[in-house]
């Protein structure tokens, strides 16, 4: 079987897929999975492989967020002396205690999963230089930690910041707009739903997101839900200080 990369990998991939390519190996009972420059050739029994398309994808899909992940670290380090960076990260820190302490805060989040049908949820500290998960409610294995960061670039939160609208989808792959986005390719989810929060003073403080990988399909109503839960998020949290 071979899996074609877009875009050819560069070296934070590479390290990522070295360091769980083993174990994906071992899971599937694998003779090899190996990189050739942009595709990936994996070798094993007829029957193992014609079951393999969707693991592989989502081996490909976690490698990619690995390297991401790995991209914002060696980025944040490289910056930790300036200033800017450093006021930032004592912000995020206090803003990440801050929503945890929030009365009810997994309650929603699993209430959201519950009425979306989407089984990641979680609440996002977006600002100008970072994406910060705040809290995390994960039913799927996508992977994502509480004070972990994306790529800001990569999010569709960073659009949400600038325009401050709902953004919500049913089924990516078809869609006419998110069909040619880069993120739910990037990540591999279908359906997605994100709401702004507002801090009581009215700054943007970051998202409401719920996301999965099967599509799900969402009326007004659960829409206009999701919205309130934002908004009841927001009115816990106060104006921004540095």
């Amino acid at each position: 079987m071979v899996a074609f990369l877009s875009p050819r990998p560069d070296h934070y991939w590479i390290e990522a897929f070295a360091s769980e390519v083993g174990c994906f190996k071992s899971k599937h009972q694998l003779v090899d999975v190996r990189l050739d420059v942009q595709c990936l050739v994996v070798t094993g029994t007829a029957p193992g492989l014609r079951h393999l398309t969707l693991d592989l994808r989502d081996f490909v899909h976690r490698v990619s967020r690995l390297s991401l992940q790995r991209r914002v670290i060696d980025r944040i380090t490289l910056d930790d002396t300036s200033a800017p960076t450093a006021a930032e990260n004592i912000a995020a820190i206090r803003d990440l205690d801050l929503v945890a302490h929030i009365p009810g805060v997994m309650e929603i989040l699993e209430a959201v999963a519950r009425e979306t049908g989407m089984r990641l949820t979680t609440i996002a500290r977006v600002s100008d230089m970072r994406w910060t998960a705040c809290v995390v409610y994960d039913t799927i294995n996508f992977g994502l930690q509480p004070g972990q960061d994306l790529v800001l670039e990569t999010t569709i939160c960073n659009e949400i910041r600038q325009h401050g609208q709902t953004v919500m989808f049913n089924h990516a792959s078809i869609h006419p707009v998110f069909s040619r986005h880069r993120t739910p390719a990037l990540y591999g989810f279908e359906s997605y739903i994100s709401v702004p929060i507002y801090r009581r003073d009215g700054q943007f403080f970051g998202t409401l997101c719920a996301l999965d990988p099967e599509p799900r399909r969402l009326d007004q109503a659960t829409v206009q839900l999701i919205e309130k839960y934002a908004h009841a998020i927001g009115a816990e949290l106060g104006g921004e200080t540095v």
